[in-house]
């Protein structure tokens, strides 16, 4: 099966690793939403004045604004083509995801929902294989699938043979020029928010490559002794040859 789903199921197991902890917070109290939609631009205003919209809830975005190339497995992977150009063998992209998260609303609860998310993404900085297993194995989806994502139950992200490395999430220093270009691209007021990264999601894809021809016969040749030489050795031997 190709792993063609890895990111978004890596999205949504942060996603539950978020609103997972926020229950166990909220204690039976409703739980602020967690969006994966841009951050919610500003209520727009009547002609008096007035905002059109009422107080803004409080609430989480978890945005995946980048999908980089892992440079460790980048450089690892030997030559998969050929003098011609042709692929010989398989060729994985690894990469690293970076994450904007983000808290908003109109009063200071926007504050500790956002910290509810940073401890939840610091007490599973490497994310356990069952936990990924068990939340994409409990997402109810429809039989026969109606979208691409209806998949996401079959993603192999917990899979070893898919994701050879495990999932970790670590926390990104705030950069102040890519911060200030996210947020004027989002065309949103800035919110207390937080960046991270998180490495290494791996995408593979099925292909099938012909068997390399077998080396049949190895020779060794050399140039002829001059006369008069004592060696006993011819200028073409034949070390090995297959008898088939």
């Amino acid at each position: 099966m190709s792993e063609h789903l890895a990111i978004p199921a890596t999205t949504f197991v942060l996603n539950s690793i978020i609103e997972q902890r926020l229950k166990k917070v909220y204690q039976g109290l409703p739980a602020p939403k967690v969006s994966n939609s841009p951050p919610p631009r500003p209520a727009q205003s009547t002609g008096n004045g007035q905002p059109q919209q009422p107080a803004e809830a409080p609430g989480l975005t978890l945005f995946m604004h980048h999908a980089g190339p892992n440079p460790a497995w980048r450089n690892l992977q030997e030559p998969v083509v050929d003098f011609t150009g042709a692929r010989v063998k398989k060729n994985p992209l690894v990469l690293d995801l970076q994450y904007l998260l983000a808290a908003h609303g109109s009063s200071l609860e926007r504050e500790a929902v956002l910290g509810v998310a940073m401890s939840a993404f610091h007490r599973n900085a490497i994310i356990p294989r069952p936990m990924i297993t068990a939340i994409l194995g409990a997402i109810a989806a429809p039989n026969p699938p109606e979208n691409l994502l209806d998949l996401l139950p079959s993603s192999k992200l917990a899979d070893k043979d898919y994701q050879p490395e495990s999932i970790t999430i670590s926390q990104l220093p705030v950069d102040l020029d890519m911060s200030t270009k996210l947020w004027s691209a989002f065309q949103s007021p800035i919110r207390p928010s937080a960046m991270y990264q998180v490495t290494t999601v791996f995408l593979e894809v099925d292909e099938e490559f012909d068997e390399a021809p077998r080396v049949e016969t190895v020779r060794i040749s050399g140039r002829p002794e001059p006369e008069g030489s004592d060696s006993a050795f011819e200028p073409d031997i034949i070390l090995s040859e297959d008898q088939e």
